[in-house]
């Protein structure tokens, strides 16, 4: 009778193991197959049957691996060919009881990671258990996460799940060695065999596991709460930063299984995306995105705690000129400095953020008033303002800011933004390097200015623009030698706009770099056309500005021009000015001596406004200077302007280099100027600027005389 009682005991405590196994097995997120030595089916979960297409009619415990294969095999899963050859290629690889891994996707779409393992028993192969993850949608996360950032490619794409199954007196039944590894269990707490869930608890509590707290306490909650289980889900971050996703199943007997899956780095990655969409990757300040959020929440906060509040918007001086000149790199790294001035020149409570290029914005809070934006402006003013030493050159910028007021100037963000704009535009105007407050007038400049840019665009698309012509003459022959091109723009409804109205603008958009390569392409059409029509040769004087200067296509620029006009390079002359040159001196001798190979002839214009150094000077690849028109106006009444010249005309000789006078306007001034041993003289004494047709007229008329 005993015997049989005990045979009963074992049989259920058998069932109940199974029970037990089985639950662990339905709960996984997998498919699970198992097969015997003879590849038959011996046990198996409702996910293997999803995974394979395999009808429930032909799941039974000694099914054939043949005959289920088949299934798949005659869909097409496997390719195009015979389905028994498919049947039969997957069981000679079946029958090496080989682990193996690898990733399958079947025609529904679905993507699945098939794992197998050999099974042995007394060391002699017993069969083999698979794995059939779905990682469909871990897949399509991926993708997601990449065209999101293509620096977020790091994602898992195969997290490991620890498993628990405790009974419903709280003993643990089973768990699987991915539970010890992610819990960081020793094993000296299974040495006696599986621990309750109690000393589990206790250990983890004991050594921090929940947080702080009484451990007696903490246990008991837990264990009270366990005796109750519900479904449920949650994540948990461990003190060392792991995060797990922990997921839990009542069962129908009254334990319950729980799945850890460790999901750092997930989190990691969304938290990075986080960041990205906040903050501009260069500099980690906050992106315009960011800045109009947090710049509406302190909009709120001073409302609320009637406190003013200061927008100043930067923009560095200079900086595209370093940027073309020097390099992307060097721009990069100026601008990562900026970055790290501004932080270190506001409080932490402020607001700094990167609007895009090499703009700023700064939000002060809680200013009592003008005066405390003024003290800050003029605290980055400074910072900003001193040296850079950026890959061992020393780098000089400085800002121009504006300054926008809450509520005075606006009381909303983008409002205050666009003011703020405004007044660091004026602040440029201004000569730079400055901070100005925002004043109501300065709308209207602004939008003329942008109404003036919008028409510039334009008239380089339509080609509005057109050259006129200023002889220049020899002082001792009287006869003309050159003329100097100049540019003028012709609205068809604002008539002839100023050069002094938009050169200025188009420095400021860069337009003016297309706008140079534009003269110079119709000066020397202009040069062939004077020739092909019996004039002259005549030297044809075409302004470079700075920043056409340091253009690196200037070079080809002008090799294009001279070929397609077909003149020849010594009728060309460039005329730089003294300031430009002297703004970076070792690159301007580099691009003044390229110019000079193509044949060119090369003058400073302006001479006597700079500040040339005399050492520079002589390296400088030049023929000509020409004497800036404010040496010339009052030359016979001014014996400081005519000893200035002829110092200048006595440098230039000795340097080897012409000198052209600038502005002559009476015979007293060309008598004086030939005296003084200037070589040619240009100004209304001898013509005004002319256009094309009527310069034609005054060349053919002078050349005859």
């Amino acid at each position: 009778m005993q015997d049989v009682t005990n045979q009963q005991q074992i049989a259920r405590d058998l069932e109940r193991q199974r029970a037990y196994l089985a639950a662990v097995v339905n709960h996984l997120p997998q498919g699970i197959s198992v097969f015997d030595e003879t590849l038959h089916l011996q046990y198996w979960n409702q996910g293997f049957g999803e995974v394979l297409g395999l009808p429930p009619t032909l799941l039974y415990r000694g099914v054939s691996f043949d005959d289920l294969i088949m299934v798949p095999a005659q869909a097409g899963e496997y390719g195009p060919g015979d389905p028994r050859e498919h049947v039969r290629v997957r069981r000679e690889l079946a029958l090496q009881f080989k682990p193996h891994r690898l990733e399958r996707t079947r025609p529904n779409g679905r993507t699945h990671l098939v794992s197998g393992e050999p099974l042995f028993v007394d060391g002699r192969v017993a069969g083999f258990i698979t794995t059939y993850t779905d990682i469909t949608e871990h897949r399509q996360a991926q993708e997601e996460l990449a065209r999101k950032n293509a620096t977020l490619q790091t994602i898992i794409d195969n997290i490991p799940g620890g498993v628990s199954l405790f009974d419903r007196d709280l003993r643990l039944v089973a768990c699987n060695e991915a539970l010890k590894r992610l819990l960081e269990f020793p094993d000296e707490l299974f040495a006696d065999g599986l621990p309750t869930l109690e000393t589990l608890m206790r250990y983890n509590a004991e050594r921090g596991e929940y947080g702080p707290g009484d451990t007696e306490q903490i246990v008991a909650q837990l264990l009270d709460r366990a005796r109750h289980p519900e479904s449920h889900q949650f994540e948990r971050t461990r003190p060392d930063g792991t995060v797990l996703h922990i997921q839990g199943q009542p069962l129908p007997d009254g334990g319950f299984v729980t799945i850890y899956t460790d999901v750092t780095e997930h989190k990691r990655a969304a938290a990075e995306i986080e960041h990205l969409a906040h903050h501009d990757m260069l500099t980690g300040l906050a992106n315009r995105l960011w800045l109009d959020a947090r710049l509406e929440q302190s909009l709120a906060d001073s409302r609320r705690n009637h406190h003013g509040l200061a927008v100043l918007f930067l923009d560095l001086d200079r900086f595209k000129h370093i940027n073309d000149s020097l390099g992307h790199h060097v721009g990069d790294a100026l601008l990562v400095d900026v970055a790290n001035r501004l932080r270190g020149n506001v409080r932490e409570v402020d607001i700094v953020a990167r609007q895009g290029g090499d703009e700023f914005v700064v939000v002060v809070q809680a200013i009592g008033g003008s005066s405390d934006a003024a003290h800050v402006a003029v605290k980055i003013l400074e910072a900003l303002s001193a040296p850079y030493l950026i890959g061992g050159s020393e780098l000089h910028t400085t800002p121009s800011i504006g300054i926008a007021l809450f509520p005075e100037d606006g009381e909303d963000a983008a409002t205050l933004l666009r003011n703020a704009d405004t007044a660091m535009y004026h602040a440029k105007a201004l000569g730079r390097a400055n901070y100005q407050f925002y004043a109501e007038e300065m709308n209207l400049s602004a939008t003329a200015r942008l109404d003036l840019e919008r028409k510039l665009r334009r008239a380089l698309q339509l080609e509005q623009f057109e050259l006129w012509y200023q002889p220049q003459i020899e002082a001792a022959s009287g006869q003309v030698c050159g003329v100097e091109a100049l540019i003028r723009w012709r609205h068809p409804d604002d008539g002839l706009i100023s050069p002094a109205r938009f050169i200025p603008l188009a420095e400021e958009t860069g337009l003016i770099v297309e706008l140079g390569y534009w003269v110079l392409r119709a000066a020397c059409r202009q040069a062939r056309h004077w020739r092909d029509a019996g004039l002259p040769a005549l030297r044809m004087s075409v302004n470079l500005s700075t920043r056409q200067l340091m253009h690196r296509g200037l070079a080809e620029g002008v090799s294009s021009a001279l070929a397609a006009a077909d003149i020849p390079a010594g009728l060309l002359e460039l005329e730089i000015t003294e300031s430009a040159v002297m703004e970076e001196p070792e690159n301007a001798i580099a691009v003044l001596a390229n110019l000079k190979r193509l044949g060119v002839n090369l003058a400073i214009d302006d001479f006597g406004t700079g500040y040339s150094s005399l050492s520079y000077l002589k390296l400088f690849p030049l023929d000509r200077l020409k004497i800036d028109r404010s040496f010339v106006s009052d030359i016979e009444h001014d014996a400081n302007d005519a000893a200035i010249v002829t110092a200048a005309v006595s440098l230039a000789h000795n340097l080897g280099l012409s000198v052209v006078a600038e502005g002559v306007e009476t015979a007293v001034q060309v008598a004086r100027l030939a005296e003084l041993g200037c070589d040619e003289l240009q100004g209304y004494h001898f013509s005004r600027p002319l256009p094309a047709h009527e310069a034609t007229a005054w060349l053919r008329a002078r050349c005859k005389s």
